[in-house]
């Protein structure tokens, strides 16, 4: 008996060890459990703020912003204005610097889309960015379907002029071949405009802002501008993108209105 009373005691002079490994593995799990909430609540978190922050411009009615330049001319290039809508409330303006010393072809094409000036009355007037992706590009310029599948350049009506500023665009088909300096022009910051294409030499009316460098992209597509004001209102068409390709978009963003700097 006096054994089994000794075995008793040391089983509870045990109990304290017993107790804090326990509080131990408590604790580890809840830890772990708070790390992996957090990690999955991130992206959530930014959706969730994005959200806010959309419902916060489109329903809200803005004052005019003043027209006063944050820019100034470069020789030989031109410069464009885009109106931008979300969700039908007007988010502002976005100014495009053309670079038609580099790349005339293609930054013509982009010029007369914009204002709805060539022959065949093509525009971007109410056509919407169809492919936003946070942190790469926000795609626009297909006004014939809004899918990503149509559109076309201003050179798709018959054959135009072959001076030698505008000897690389194909007078075939719907496209501008391209430009091979606005090929060495590189994808390396946020804010570059470039053609997005199906290929070589498939350069229609689709294009891209971009929303970060893509070095990848260099060489493969044609960079023909910049945005040089406005730069907010790209960051608000980032906010009503998806964070991956083949998400369908839960607000619609349309080019209302373009035209041109003249003075």
């Amino acid at each position: 008996m006096n054994t089994s009373r000794r075995g008793h005691a040391a089983a509870g002079m045990n109990y304290p060890k017993y107790i804090t490994a326990f509080l131990v593995v408590v604790t580890l799990v809840y830890f772990l459990w708070v790390q992996k909430s957090f990690a999955m609540s991130s992206p959530q978190l930014k959706a969730s703020a994005d959200e806010t922050k959309l419902a916060a411009v489109t329903t809200t009615t803005i004052a005019p912003k003043p027209v006063v330049r944050s820019w100034s001319r470069t020789p030989g290039r031109r410069y464009v204005w885009i109106d931008v809508e979300i969700d039908g409330a007007p988010v502002g303006r976005i100014t495009a610097e053309l670079y038609m010393d580099i790349v005339p072809a293609t930054a013509e094409n982009f010029r007369a889309l914009v204002t709805g000036d060539n022959a065949a009355g093509l525009s971007y007037k109410g056509s919407v960015c169809h492919r936003i992706i946070t942190g790469f590009i926000v795609q626009c310029g297909d006004f014939e379907t809004g899918k990503g599948y149509g559109g076309r350049s201003i050179y798709s009506t018959g054959k135009f002029s072959t001076a030698a500023s505008f000897e690389t665009v194909s007078v075939l088909m719907r496209c501008i071949d391209d430009e091979p300096a606005g090929l060495q022009l590189k994808h390396d910051k946020r804010y570059v405009l470039q053609m997005a294409n199906s290929g070589p030499n498939s350069n229609g009316s689709q294009f891209c802002f971009m929303l970060g460098a893509a070095p990848h992209l260099n060489g493969r597509h044609v960079v023909f501008g910049q945005v040089v004001d406005g730069f907010e209102v790209v960051d608000l068409m980032e906010t009503a993108g998806a964070a991956e390709d083949g998400v369908v978009l839960k607000h619609n963003v349309v080019l209302k209105k373009g035209g041109e700097y003249l003075d």
